[in-house]
């Protein structure tokens, strides 16, 4: 009887003892470093997460009505008194080829020969029906004088630029025979013609940012300074091929009229 009291009297406490543990609210539990290195994790990705797309942010499109400015025109004007990068254009003759005063009128010529019908770098051609002009007198705004300097550095820039945006047109000598030409593109012009060998430099560049006939603008392929020194090249080419054309005909010689028998007449 004894024994069993004493029994009973063990499981009563213990059971009290995980009572008051269970019930205790100052138990703690100490974490790993790795599982707060999870946890860190963990919420830098959620953070992460939370972001916005480029193409969801909120913008203003051009000229498209807004509320947020007074006028309300999402397009903001330019400050007064400013310019935008790379739009000071200070030098006319350099970013148009134009001039920048014109200094004589169209039809002026320096010289003409009525006889012939032929003329210099500046004048009227007479051949042919009625009066054409030719020459810097047929683009009197245009510059005559390239407004940079032009150097050996140049023309190779310029040979480059040339093979890459116009050699599939105008060939690699500058015949007009390019590769789309023989593959039944409309012909382009020939650099070495009398009219584009008398034309000033300012109507290459004309063409080039503004397009001529079929050719398209090549203002956003080529840079300003590109321009000019393709058109560098181009008269690079004429002298070239001008050059080779004065050689081969003097080295040919002259052919002499064969013998005639006596009593024969000419034929």
């Amino acid at each position: 009887m004894w024994k069993c009291e004493v029994k009973k009297t063990r499981r009563d406490a213990d059971t009290r003892t995980r009572r008051c543990i269970a019930a205790s609210p100052c138990r703690r539990v100490s974490a790993s470093p790795r599982l707060r290195v999870l946890f860190i994790s963990l919420f830098v990705l959620l953070t992460i997460g939370c972001r916005r797309d480029m193409q969801d942010q909120p913008r203003m499109k051009p000229f498209r009505a807004t509320t947020f400015f007074r006028d309300g025109v999402s397009s903001r004007p330019p400050v007064a008194g400013t310019v935008p990068r790379g739009f000071l254009r200070e030098d006319k003759e350099f970013f148009t080829g134009k001039k920048s005063s014109q200094t004589s009128a169209p039809g002026q010529s320096q010289s003409t020969q009525n006889a012939t019908g032929t003329t210099g770098t500046q004048g009227i051609s007479t051949a042919g029906q009625g009066a054409q002009l030719v020459g810097a007198a047929a683009y009197p705004d245009d510059v005559e004088v390239f407004p940079m300097p032009i150097t050996n550095d140049t023309v190779k820039r310029g040979k480059e630029r040339f093979e890459v945006f116009c050699s599939a047109c105008h060939g690699m000598t500058g015949y007009g025979d390019g590769m789309i030409v023989r593959r039944g593109f409309r012909r382009a012009a020939s650099f070495h013609s009398d009219a584009l060998r008398q034309a000033p430099v300012g109507h290459y560049f004309d063409a080039i940012t503004n397009g001529w006939g079929a050719m398209p603008s090549y203002a956003t392929q080529i840079p300003v300074q590109d321009r000019w020194a393709i058109i560098a090249y181009i008269r690079a080419l004429q002298l070239s091929q001008q050059n080779a054309a004065a050689q081969s005909s003097t080295s040919q010689p002259a052919a002499t009229p064969a013998p005639t028998p006596a009593g024969g007449h000419h034929q």
